[in-house]
């Protein structure tokens, strides 16, 4: 359901909502709609605690520092969090971009994160996903490989520990799957492996500033259901043509890295252990 209003007007009933994936507005002035009073920030935070329901999950996208350089934003960010949630930071993701914001006096700026939390109350959903890794150590034993097999391209990988360093490729213009057509948006890989991580199929996501719709897609993709508030009507325009225009064939094998479910489709394997 994309909604084209406001979600500090939303009438969603309280303790509705499985898990909230959202990236708001940063307030460090990058474009128009990110200049906001720093209040902005409780009060829609205050919103996503209510509608949530005990134990479910919030991850937000969030600056590292304002654009000076002198401000923290993330710790501001993270004292606003512990108002209403539980937060461990442990479960934080750092996106390391592949493109960054250019500069000539200071290092080039990549660094996003994407902070974890939990309403206090009932039991979160926690999947522990995988990820394929290279192996640097290939051990033996018995003459067979330990913990590890041959990928389609002859690489000695194993399944390991999602990591909390994550370096997705930002969207592109000349994408088929991730075509960019907002300024601020984020991979659609990355949303639906948060989105995977902490909920189950047909639960409900929200996202209260939609945007682009990428976590919209990512729900199509991993089989939630999806509420997207966005007030902006050309942005609600571009992400309702997005949605209208999803074909599932263009994500083929998406996100298998981290899919151990799916290690049994990738093919010519021989070193399963």
């Amino acid at each position: 359901m994309l909604i084209n209003t406001d979600f500090l007007t939303n009438k969603l009933e309280s303790n509705s909502v499985d898990s909230v994936i959202t990236d708001p507005p940063y307030l460090i002035g990058y474009k128009e709609w990110d200049n906001q009073v720093a209040d902005f920030h409780i009060l829609w935070l205050q919103e996503c605690y209510r509608v949530l329901k005990p134990g479910g999950t919030l991850w937000s996208c969030m600056a590292y520092c304002s654009k000076d350089g002198q401000t923290f934003i993330g710790y501001e960010f993270y004292k606003l969090l512990r108002l209403f949630f539980d937060v461990d930071l442990r479960n934080s993701v750092v996106w390391a971009r592949q493109k960054g914001r250019g500069a000539s006096k200071h290092l080039k700026s990549q660094r996003e994160d994407i902070y974890y939390a939990v309403k206090p109350g009932g039991d979160k959903t926690w999947n522990n996903l995988k990820m394929l890794r290279e192996v640097c150590t290939p051990y033996m034993k018995d003459g067979r490989p330990r913990g590890w097999f041959l990928d389609e391209n002859g690489k000695r990988v194993r399944w390991t520990g999602l990591g909390n360093v994550w370096t997705y490729t930002a969207p592109q213009y000349n994408s088929l799957s991730d075509r960019q057509i907002h300024p601020a948006q984020k991979p659609v890989m990355m949303m639906e492996r948060l989105i995977r991580l902490s909920s189950n199929e047909g639960d409900t996501i929200l996202d209260p500033f939609m945007g682009s719709g990428t976590t919209g897609i990512a729900c199509k993709l991993s089989n939630r259901d999806f509420i997207g508030f966005e007030k902006d009507k050309i942005n609600f325009n571009n992400a309702e043509k997005r949605f209208k225009e999803f074909k599932l064939e263009n994500y083929k094998d998406f996100n298998i890295d981290v899919a151990k479910t799916s290690q049994n489709n990738l093919n010519g394997h021989s070193f399963f252990i």
